[in-house]
């Protein structure tokens, strides 16, 4: 494991005591361990001599004041040796060592050695990054212990661009003293005209003999306004930063792209709250990026909250926080964008082979299996007799062996991820939804089964009026056509309508999806107590109407799958019809 004996942020660096006698301290930097702090404390004016060698890999050094502000830097480029040398008042001082390239990682030799100034020549910024158009502001004070400001001639400025060449910029004369016992000299200094980049600023005092007396650094950055996009704007993170300003250069921030993004704030393996507030800035901002509304809802769920959070694969897991682990991120990118959560059941999953759709989609494609959710499957029903497009357009195929599916909750699309795991009895054959297809089948036709498991993984958000729980059990309990319709197509839908023939003919007539419920006894011995039917047909010649079973065509009992029915069979065997109010157009 590498070493991490420094501290990694100015809260808990590592504490020095800085001596005349070079101290050596070895540590790395990378990708989880970015930054390197040290701190130290000077009871006296002191000269400071930093090193940093030994690397593999480009690192930069930094010498910050106690506010954590950057006085002095060394910004070699590759694996050169970097050296910050410098005099200091007195009071608390951090030496920070961090990474370069994101990719790379390097160990190091921090070299620390100090001795008691008597004389010094302060250099600082006015602060430490500027805009391109701002004049660099500086003021230089020289302290003299005792022996006059007019012992000092002369100081030389140089410069230094982004780790290049020193360049000779100036030079200061004539100072005058700005206090009765003739100690200090004070003067301002400015630059402009400077480009983008990082500086630092060296200065070199001069006696009147021509004699070196002292030197000081300090660093400061410039930034080029034009070049500032969104990004930089908004979000804090540089590596969540980095990849979503990468991903976005096709000017969209699709599935794929989202997925890495959530996946890079876990690189420490915690998401620290910058990387938690960066990743819902960028869903709040879905449309400006493009984002798929399917995409925006299920990274949403991620990054926010959903009820079905709770819980994942059986085990608690909860909705993401400041502080959350790499795991926990992982979990929930798995629940909604990857459908491992699968809903619980007693059977095994297996892996089932064939297409979404085979030969067109039809209602007759519908056949229930071992739970009792008739009045979802009758909603399917109804609705790919009227709006085989609607059926369609509840899939996403995502080219991964997942599907997203889309319902509605209150009008409003919602959407859970399923993969082609489905359960089989012990020889292999489907349970639920399609039951008897064998899972290794290649005609296999899945888009019933896989909405019906999208509808049990859904249950788990708690709004489809069932138990809350993502499990096929939770969906067993029978429940209202209209509910399952409106989640299905959105539409508004009626409840428990009083049978009466011309209500139902007319709405059959004006296309609307329609199911039927029968009461807890039948008369007839082809139709099946509390059950629900879709109407799919009305002759108004005949005035008979022909209803589905959603047990399927062929189902292995002595029900039909489809039947006619006079109105007097239906106000004999049913009691109420649910459908929706709005058109298909």
């Amino acid at each position: 494991m590498p070493a991490d004996f420094a501290g990694n942020n100015l809260t808990n660096p590592r504490n020095l005591n800085v001596t005349y006698i070079n101290q050596t301290f070895t540590d790395w930097v990378g990708k989880s361990d970015k930054n390197d702090y040290y701190s130290f404390n000077l009871s006296n004016r002191s000269s400071l001599n930093l090193v940093v060698d030994g690397l593999s890999a480009d690192a930069n050094l930094q010498l910050l004041n106690s506010n954590g502000h950057a006085i002095s830097g060394s910004y070699n480029s590759k694996k050169k040796a970097e050296s910050i040398s410098a005099t200091l008042d007195a009071g608390t001082y951090y030496i920070r060592v961090y990474r370069v390239n994101k990719k790379k990682s390097t160990y190091y030799n921090l070299k620390v050695s100090g001795n008691e100034a008597p004389q010094s020549l302060q250099l600082t910024t006015s602060k430490t990054t500027y805009q391109q158009d701002e004049t660099v502001s500086l003021k230089n004070i020289s302290v003299f212990d005792g022996n006059g400001v007019a012992d000092l001639a002369r100081v030389d400025f140089w410069l230094q661009k982004n780790g290049g060449e020193w360049q000779y910029i100036s030079d200061v004369v004539n100072f005058i003293a700005n206090s009765n016992d003739n100690r200090y000299a004070s003067f301002e200094y400015s630059l402009s005209g400077l480009g983008a980049g990082n500086y630092v600023l060296s200065a070199k005092a001069y006696d009147q003999s021509g004699a070196s007396t002292d030197t000081a650094q300090t660093g400061f950055g410039i930034v080029p306004v034009s070049t500032q996009d969104w990004f930089d704007l908004n979000i804090q993170d540089a590596d969540i930063r980095e990849a979503a300003r990468w991903r976005f250069t096709d000017n969209v921030l699709d599935r794929n792209d989202m997925i890495a993004i959530l996946r890079e704030a876990k690189d420490s393996s915690v998401v620290d709250g910058s990387e938690l507030t960066d990743l819902r800035t960028l869903v709040n901002n879905s449309s400006l990026l493009r984002i798929p509304e399917y995409v925006r809802v299920l990274s949403n769920k991620v990054v926010n909250y959903d009820l079905a959070n709770q819980n994942y694969q059986g085990n608690a897991l909860g909705s993401l926080y400041a502080g959350s682990s790499d795991i926990q991120i992982e979990n929930l990118i798995s629940k909604w964008f990857l459908g491992s959560d699968r809903p619980t059941t007693s059977y095994n999953y297996q892996y089932a082979n064939g297409s979404l759709f085979q030969n067109g989609i039809t209602y007759q494609d519908i056949e229930q299996g071992s739970i009792n959710d008739c009045f979802f499957l009758t909603g399917l029903a109804a609705t790919a007799f009227r709006s085989r497009n609607m059926i369609e357009n509840m899939f996403i195929d995502n080219g991964d062996q997942t599907f997203t599916v889309r319902f509605y909750n209150h009008g409003i699309a919602d959407y859970v991820t399923v993969d082609r795991y489905l359960p089989t009895n012990q020889e292999g054959y489907f349970i639920y939804a399609s039951q008897g297809n064998y899972y290794g089948n290649s005609d296999n036709e899945l888009w019933v089964a896989l909405a019906e498991k999208a509808y049990a993984q859904l249950n788990a958000s708690g709004w489809i009026y069932q138990d809350n729980t993502n499990s096929y059990n939770g969906i067993n309990n029978g429940g209202y056509v209209s509910d399952a319709l409106t989640n299905i197509t959105g539409l508004k839908t009626s409840l428990a309508n009083l049978l009466n023939f011309n209500s139902v003919v007319n709405a059959f007539n004006s296309g609307q999806m329609i199911g039927l419920s029968t009461k807890s006894t039948v008369v007839d011995a082809n139709i099946i107590a509390s059950h629900a039917y879709a109407l799919v047909g009305y002759n108004s010649s005949t005035q008979m109407f022909t209803l589905f079973n959603p047990w399927g065509l062929d189902n292995g009992t002595s029900k039909p799958g489809i039947i006619e029915l006079s109105w007097n069979q239906i106000e004999t065997n049913f009691s109420y019809w649910d459908a929706t109010t709005n058109n298909i157009v």
